[in-house]
C-alpha cells in the first residue's frame, strides 16, 4: 500500500505486508452461475456487460460485501452461487434482488450453497426465471456481510488492512471479457486523514475521494474490458489499509489460525486434485483387480460343463487326473506324469539343468496323456513346447469328459481324503525302510496337496529320493541317507527343478493353456468407465468453481 504522499516501504512491499496482514483474499472465485442439472444440454453461456463491488470496512472488524452484476445474453438460470472470503459470513446478513427488464424480483431463497464453500446461493422464483429466459439479461444485487476480516499489519507497525480480489466466471461459460469492473474500499465510518490511507504495492487505486452520499473516503479501482483469466490470476487485486485507531476491532494470525489455513488449503489442493486422485485408485483397482483375476484364471483352469450336483464323486481316477479336478498348477501336472513315468521306469532323467533333459526308455505307457507325454520328447532328451501344451490341453479336457455325471465337488471332497490319508501312512510310518515304501507309493497322491511343499518339511522322517536310481542289485533304493530335515528340502528343490526346468516359461504356458480350455468371458462392446467433469480453483481464501456449482 501507498500513502498519498510517498511510497510506505517498512522493510519489504507492503504487498508482502498485506500478504500477512489480511488473509481475507476474497476469492469469490466464480459466482457460480445457476445451472439446472441438465446444463450441459442447456448450452449455457453468458456475458457480463458490468461488474461492481463494494468492500465496505466497519469498525467491528467485518466488512459489507456489495455486488452489482450485469448480465447480458444469458439463457436459462435459475439462480446464482455466490463465494465468500470466509466461513465467518453472516447468512442472517443476506440479501439479493433480481431486476429483469424494468421488474425487480426477489429471491425464492438465499441458502447455503451446494456447490461453493463457503458461499451462498441465490435461487430465482419461476416468475423470474421466466423473465430472465425471455430478456437474455439482467442484473443481480447481492449484499452479506463477512466478519473476521480486518487484520494487523504486522510489517508496518499501527496499521490495519484488507486485501481483495474480484469475483470472476470461467472462460468456458463467459462469452468474452468483462466490459468494466469497478472494485471501491469504503474505509470505516470517522477516517477522513487522505494522507493516512495506504494502498496495495503495484495496485494504486485510481481516484480516492469523499463520497458525499456515504460520508466516508473511498478508494476506486477501474478496469475496461477486463478477462477473467486476469481476474483469477491477481491483476486486479486491491486492498486499503489505515491506522488501527479507527477500527474497535481487528484480526492477527496466529499459529492455530496458520494451521487452519494451512489445513484449509490441504483440503482444498486435495478437493482440486480430487478427480485425478479417484481416477487413479480406480485405475490402481482396475489394474490390481486385472492382475488378480488373471493369476487366478491361471488356476481356474478346470471348468467342466456337464457335472450333476448330488450325484456323487467320481472315484477311479488317476492321481494326475485327480491333480487336474483339484486345479494344481498345471507345470506340477506335468511334473507327475514325469514322476509316474519315472517309476515305470519309461523315463529317464539325463540332466536337471534348465532344459531338462530325459532318455525316453519306451514309447508306450499305459494311459493315453503318458503315451502323448512319451512323444513330446525330442531325440537330444529335450521337451517339445507346443507338443507338450496339446498333452496337457488334451488331459484337461479328457478329465472334463470323465466327470460327466458327477458331482464336481463332492469328486474333489474324495480326492483330498485320499491326499490325507496318504499323509497320515507317512507320518506313521515307524521305520526309515517303511516310511520309504510308503512314500514311493503314496507321493503322487501326496503331491494333490496344494500345501505339499510345507507339509514335506514338517515331516521329520527320511524321505524316499525323487527320482528313483538302481542299485548295484537292480532294486530301487535311495541314494543318501542324511539329516531329516536336509533330505526333505533337497525333495522338494528336484520337484520344483522338474517344475521350472522342464521348458522356457512354465507360467507363460500355463496361461495359454488356460486361455484355451477356459476361456475368459467375451467383453461387451464400449465397456469401460464412465465419468462426470469437474472444475478445480487455486485460489487463496474463498473458491468458488463456474462450472461446479450453477
Amino acid at each position: 500500500m501507498v500513502r498519498t504522499k510517498g511510497i510506505l516501504r517498512a522493510s519489504t512491499t507492503f504487498l508482502v505486508a498485506l500478504a500477512t496482514i489480511v488473509v481475507a483474499i476474497s476469492s469469490i472465485s466464480i459466482l457460480g452461475i445457476a445451472l439446472t442439472q441438465n446444463c450441459a444440454a442447456q448450452g449455457y453461456s453468458f456475458s457480463v456487460d458490468a461488474e461492481y463491488l463494494d468492500v465496505t470496512m466497519m469498525k467491528d472488524g467485518s466488512v459489507d460485501i456489495d455486488y452489482v452484476i450485469v448480465f447480458a445474453n444469458v439463457n436459462y438460470l435459475d439462480g446464482v452461487d455466490i463465494g465468500l472470503p470466509n466461513k465467518y459470513y453472516d447468512k442472517s446478513s443476506a440479501s439479493a434482488s433480481i431486476l429483469v427488464n424494468g421488474g425487480e424480483y426477489g429471491p425464492a431463497l438465499i441458502r447455503e450453497s451446494p456447490y461453493v464453500n463457503p458461499g451462498l446461493a441465490v435461487e430465482f422464483t419461476e416468475q423470474a426465471i421466466g423473465q430472465i429466459s425471455i430478456n437474455g439479461a439482467f442484473t443481480l444485487y447481492f449484499h452479506v456481510n463477512n466478519p473476521h476480516m480486518i487484520y494487523l499489519n504486522e510489517l508496518v507497525p499501527g496499521t490495519v488492512g484488507i486485501k481483495f480480489r474480484p469475483t470472476w466466471f470461467s472462460s468456458e461459460y463467459q462469452i468474452g471479457n468483462t466490459g468494466l469492473l469497478q472494485s471501491r474500499i469504503i474505509f470505516p465510518e470517522g477516517f477522513s486523514n487522505f494522507s493516512q490511507a495506504i494502498y496495495l504495492q503495484d495496485h494504486p487505486w485510481d481516484s480516492l475521494q469523499f463520497d458525499v452520499a456515504t460520508g466516508r473516503v473511498v478508494a476506486t479501482w477501474t478496469g475496461y474490458s477486463v478477462s477473467p483469466n486476469g481476474i483469477s490470476s491477481g491483476t486486479f487485486d486491491f486492498g486499503g489499509g489505515l491506522p488501527t485507531g479507527y477500527v474497535d476491532k481487528y484480526y492477527q494470525h496466529d499459529i492455530w489460525e496458520a494451521l487452519g489455513d494451512f489445513g484449509k488449503s490441504l483440503v482444498d489442493l486435495v478437493v482440486t486434485l480430487l478427480p485425478l486422485i479417484v481416477f487413479a485408485l480406480i485405475l490402481t483397482f482396475i489394474v490390481l483387480s486385472s492382475i488378480r483375476q488373471a493369476r487366478k484364471r491361471n488356476k481356474d483352469y478346470f471348468d467342466p460343463k456337464f457335472c450333476t450336483v448330488g450325484a456323487g464323486p467320481r472315484r477311479d481316477l488317476t492321481a494326475v487326473e485327480a491333480a487336474v479336478v483339484l486345479e494344481r498348477p498345471i507345470e506340477i501336472v506335468a511334473t507327475m506324469i514325469l514322476f509316474g513315468l519315472i517309476k515305470k521306469s519309461k523315463v529317464k532323467v539325463q540332466s536337471e539343468e534348465f532344459p531338462m533333459r530325459l532318455s525316453r526308455l519306451e514309447t508306450v505307457s499305459d494311459y493315453e496323456y503318458e503315451n502323448d507325454y512319451l512323444a513330446a520328447i525330442e531325440t537330444d532328451g529335450t521337451m517339445n513346447r507346443p507338443l507338450l501344451k496339446k498333452t496337457l490341453t488334451k488331459l484337461i479336457d479328457t478329465v472334463g469328459v470323465k466327470l460327466k455325471g458327477f458331482d464336481l465337488e463332492a469328486t474333489k471332497s474324495y480326492y483330498e481324503g485320499i491326499y490325507e490319508k496318504a499323509w497320515k501312512q507317512v507320518k506313521d510310518a515307524g521305520t526309515p525302510e517303511e516310511f520309504s515304501k510308503v512314500l514311493e507309493e503314496d507321493n503322487e497322491w501326496m503331491m494333490l496337496d496344494e500345501n505339499y511343499e510345507k507339509r514335506m518339511h514338517e515331516v521329520y522322517v527320511i524321505p524316499w529320493i525323487l527320482y528313483p536310481h538302481p542299485t548295484g542289485t537292480g532294486s530301487k533304493g535311495p541314494t543318501s541317507i542324511g539329516g531329516r530335515e536336509s533330505i526333505a528340502g533337497k525333495y522338494v528343490s528336484q520337484i520344483k527343478s522338474a517344475s521350472n526346468n522342464l521348458v522356457s516359461d512354465a507360467k507363460s504356458l500355463t496361461r495359454e493353456i488356460t486361455a484355451k480350455v477356459n476361456p475368459p468371458p467375451a467383453q461387451s462392446p464400449m465397456q469401460g468407465i464412465h465419468g462426470g467433469g469437474g472444475c478445480a480453483c487455486a485460489c487463496a481464501c474463498a473458491c468458488a468453481c463456474a462450472g461446479g456449482g450453477r
